[in-house]
């Protein structure tokens, strides 16, 4: 009720603002958003809207669950709409309400037939030199959500973030954000795992960015986060913060480049004194190069502390990397090939002077390969390859996994 009595009498102003003020400000994430809501399939009354029709991993999987011991073979696909909906109001306010229901069908095992779902609700304010944003969702998926998690419990997630960008000159701006994400898992038992006892949290986060444009589509940021992590179960030993430092550089979208670079330090306290606490390289930064108009070019790298399930462990570091290209042997025919190497280590863990649990080490290797194929300007057809690879320092943890299939989008 409180934010309604601020957010309704704002928007009565905005729509009383003569013609000659309509603009999305100053800022560039105003002028973002003025591309996305652009870019929207169509006009419905004062709504645009973007609507996309998803097929996705219709194929054969050779091992649903990942595991090494008896792994279950099946026929798969995932399939539903994804709805953008955009309400500009005088192009100073833009609601934005995304949806999206997905269907998972397995011939066989029927126990992971389900809907998933995804929604997120936000309203935008773009003014002269200030850009405000707020936002709420959930999600609800049973889907494989770690690299230690083999089964597909159903996850649930409701987040909330405000934002608020000062753009004080064409180059500089800075921005301060506010989040929290909470974090439930189905009643699964998994390893003699209690999932809810052990993953179920909240996160959240404030982060303090300073931008400077070195050009149209080129901008570097210094960043801090603060980061607190609660779980449910008071008796876990997983609760947890962090402070991080992060500098960097992001690509605008139609350059030779796209993508960003982000690359920090961050001290990592755990409660669990056994484990220790990190102090070290972070990272998440994905970069597109491309070469002409025949080849695509892209890297990623991200690295960060993950909370894991296994007693004894509170948490491991993740710490993965990726390349790829694709080759476009015409307007309408492409071809795709990723490498992505993941590499998990968890710390030993020491107690009264004694070697409690060995570290240990998993390392998950993948190889993506696909041709896609454009039938009409807005169908796109793809068929794929995935061939994943784990193996560990545990024996019984190793596995593989192949999978043959397609994937169909419709854009209209």
């Amino acid at each position: 009720m409180r934010l309604t009595k601020v957010v309704l009498p704002t928007i009565i102003v905005f729509m009383l603002l003569p013609p000659g003020l309509l603009t999305y400000g100053k800022t560039w994430k105003g002028a973002e958003l003025e591309w996305l809501v652009k870019q929207a399939g169509f006009k419905l009354g004062p709504f645009r809207v973007k609507t996309v029709f998803i097929l996705n991993d219709a194929g054969y999987d050779t091992n649903v669950y990942r595991m090494s011991d008896h792994p279950v073979k099946d026929y798969s696909f995932t399939a539903g709409p994804a709805l953008t909906f955009y309400l500009p109001i005088k192009k100073k306010v833009v609601f934005t309400i995304y949806e999206s229901p997905r269907y998972v069908y397995f011939f066989e095992t029927k126990r992971e037939r389900t809907w998933n779902n995804s929604f997120i609700g936000r309203i935008q304010f773009a003014l002269n030199r200030v850009f405000l944003s707020a936002e709420a969702g959930f999600a609800v998926a049973r889907e494989i959500w770690s690299t230690e998690i083999d089964i597909r419990p159903q996850r649930r997630t409701a987040a909330a973030s405000a934002s608020i960008l000062w753009q004080p000159s064409k180059k500089t701006s800075f921005s301060l954000e506010a989040r929290e994400s909470r974090f439930k898992y189905e009643d699964l038992s998994y390893r003699e795992v209690n999932l809810p006892a052990t993953l179920n949290h909240r996160e959240q986060y404030l982060d303090a960015t300073a931008f400077y444009q070195l050009s149209y589509r080129f901008r570097a940021r210094v960043e801090a986060e603060y980061g607190r992590f609660v779980f449910d179960n008071p008796a876990n030993p997983r609760n947890s913060e962090s402070r991080s430092i992060f500098g960097g550089f992001d690509f605008g979208t139609g350059g030779i480049l796209e993508g960003r670079v982000r690359l920090g330090f961050k001290y990592f306290t755990a409660s669990g004194t056994e484990s220790g606490d990190y102090r070290g390289l972070v990272g998440d930064s994905a970069v597109g190069v491309r070469l002409g108009s025949m080849i695509r070019l892209r890297a990623s790298y991200a690295r960060d502390v993950r909370f894991s399930m296994w007693a004894g462990y509170v948490y491991f570091i993740e710490n993965t990397s990726g390349a790829g290209v694709s080759i476009y042997l015409s307007r309408n025919i492409r071809l795709d090939y990723d490498y992505n190497l993941g590499d998990y280590g968890y710390p030993r863990i020491f107690g009264d002077g004694l070697d409690l649990i060995r570290s240990r080490n998993d390392q998950i290797q993948v190889h993506r390969a696909g041709i896609y194929l454009r039938i009409q300007k807005n169908i796109g057809l793809g068929i794929i390859a995935n061939l994943w690879r784990r193996n560990s320092t545990e024996d019984w943890f190793r596995s593989k996994r192949t999978f043959i299939g397609t994937n169909l989008t419709y854009d209209f």
